[in-house]
């Protein structure tokens, strides 16, 4: 299992680096790798805090390409991040889920976003 955990951190810092670098589809590909390999590993600290990390990292990723699966990642990411208690993964979701809340609603007829704000009026 800690194999698992090391070949996951390893995809996962590949993935970031391919994404500093601009190539969006590599990152989420190894993001990806990163997945496969944490959800197969039995729930435990150090594999909630790296699926925090993976799932906010690929929202980041596609948070422009793929407004309703970057979405679900970063809902998963924030769950993730929430139950670790790990202060900068926390701390990360906590701006992430902010400012997406913050971000207008996608129109879905055109596929652009809407000029409506907020999130029908949930709070944090």
């Amino acid at each position: 299992m800690r194999e698992l955990l090391y070949n996951a951190a390893r995809h996962y810092k590949r993935g970031r680096g391919l994404l500093e670098r601009g190539d969006v589809r590599a990152a989420l590909a190894s993001f990806e790798e990163a997945l496969r390999d944490l959800h197969a590993v039995k729930p435990q600290r150090m594999r909630d805090v790296l699926l925090a990390q993976v799932y906010l990292s690929r929202y980041q990723a596609a948070s422009e390409v793929d407004v309703r699966g970057a979405r679900a990642d970063l809902q998963l990411g924030y769950s993730y991040a929430r139950t670790t208690r790990e202060p900068s993964v926390r701390q990360l979701a906590e701006t992430l889920w902010r400012a997406e809340r913050a971000r207008p609603l996608p129109d879905t007829k055109t596929g652009g976003r809407s000029g409506r704000g907020g999130r029908g009026g949930r709070s944090s």
